[in-house]
């Protein structure tokens, strides 16, 4: 008999190659017609980036458990609660980077409290409109039928700027996102 193995720890992700791998898979899906895995892939794709955006430019972190977050965005737990009263716990989703189209929001929300980091115009007006707004990772499962072209290329298009806007900060090396 052996002695049971206590659990690896997995290395620490790495959102920046995980997005580059999504984004290619998402256009060879695209290019089969496939868009069922195309559009969920696209998704992923714009998650990792988003992700590694947040970690190497914009001050989120890593938890124990590997699950970015931003320090910013987690309260600081509620000092003394009234009589009668329990205190409030800030549901883990309010900070911790998941998916989207939450994760853009939370994205928009870092950006504005970086005051002084550096993001372009450029970066600043990407994320003034959401265009995962009705995505959600759940749609891998559908049957394809609510999947438009449009949607799919919108996906696509916005996977492709957030890794864009990630490599000009990795080449400068200054972590400005134009």
């Amino acid at each position: 008999m052996t002695a049971p193995k206590t659990p690896a720890i997995p290395p620490p992700p790495d959102f920046w190659a995980a997005g580059q791998n999504h984004y290619h898979a998402a256009k060879l899906a695209a290019d089969r017609r496939l868009p069922v895995s195309a559009d969920h892939l696209a998704g992923l794709a714009a998650e990792c980036a988003i992700k590694a955006i947040l970690l190497a430019c914009l001050g989120s972190q890593l938890n124990p458990k590997n699950k970015p977050f931003h320090p910013a965005l987690k309260q600081p737990p509620q000092q003394q609660p009234q009589a009668g009263q329990k205190a409030k716990q800030q549901h883990w989703s309010e900070y911790e980077h998941g998916h989207l189209p939450d994760l853009w929001a939370q994205l928009a929300e870092v950006v504005k409290l970086s005051a002084g980091r550096q993001v372009g115009p450029m970066f600043q007006q990407m994320l003034l409109q959401n265009p995962f707004h009705s995505w959600h990772v759940a749609a891998r499962y559908c049957n394809g039928t609510s999947i438009s072209t449009a949607d799919l290329q919108r996906h696509l298009r916005a996977a492709y700027d957030l890794i864009a806007a990630f490599e000009y900060a990795r080449q400068t090396g200054n972590g400005t996102l134009r």
